[in-house]
């Protein structure tokens, strides 16, 4: 069971066990298999979990096959774990009301920000998520430790995974494909912003 394993998360003082599910919405996930750079997450975490609807969201018809096959094969190497929410699950009604707004105003909610949300309340989870302005509140509200790409990217060059050049690089090959990242540029953000960022959405809860 997923709950069963110890995910390392990588800081600049050593290696930090937080005994916490990551639970990955698409948009953080995608960031990286867009781009092959997903044995970072490799290399700083021991698993990972999706929800079934984060899974069918990356498997649509419209997903571009590179980003379709790097997922598959970090599933067949037992690295991303997909969950299934059972519909007689506490995990399953919140999922339903977060989608449907009663958690936000009204506010509806895509399937895959909704269940990763579920999934990280009903199991002390953190959530991957670059879509703060779906999540950020109901993180906030119920204490939710929230990684983004650039955070992910941020911590793996503080502990000499990728050097600045490298992360600078996969920085700009995320924007070329679309992928909405705060500053221009990895070293802009590392200076600017990264340190407000951490404290605010991780290392804060």
């Amino acid at each position: 069971m997923f709950l069963d394993q110890i995910l390392f998360i990588i800081l600049k003082k050593g290696i930090f066990l937080k005994n916490k599910p990551v639970f990955y919405d698409s948009d953080c996930l995608v960031s990286f298999l867009v781009v092959d750079e997903h044995h970072i997450l490799c290399k700083m975490f021991s698993k990972i979990i999706i929800p079934s609807p984060v899974h069918d969201e990356i498997f649509n018809k419209s997903t571009p096959t590179k980003i379709k096959d790097n997922l598959e094969s970090l599933i067949n190497d037992n690295f991303v774990e997909v969950k299934d929410i059972n519909i007689f699950s506490n995990e399953y009604s919140n999922y339903k009301l977060i989608e449907k707004g009663f958690w936000t105003d009204n506010k509806y909610m895509g399937k895959g920000e909704s269940s990763v949300i579920a999934c990280a309340i009903e199991n002390n989870g953190i959530i991957a998520s670059n879509n703060l302005s779906d999540i950020e509140y109901l993180a906030k509200k119920h204490e939710i430790p929230i990684l983004t790409s650039s955070l992910i990217l941020g911590k793996a060059y503080e502990n000499n995974l990728i050097d600045e050049e490298k992360a600078n690089n996969i920085w700009q090959k995320m924007i070329d494909k679309n992928i909405s990242l705060p500053n221009v540029s990895f070293s802009n953000y590392y200076e600017f912003k990264y340190n407000n960022d951490w404290n605010k959405l991780f290392k804060s809860k």
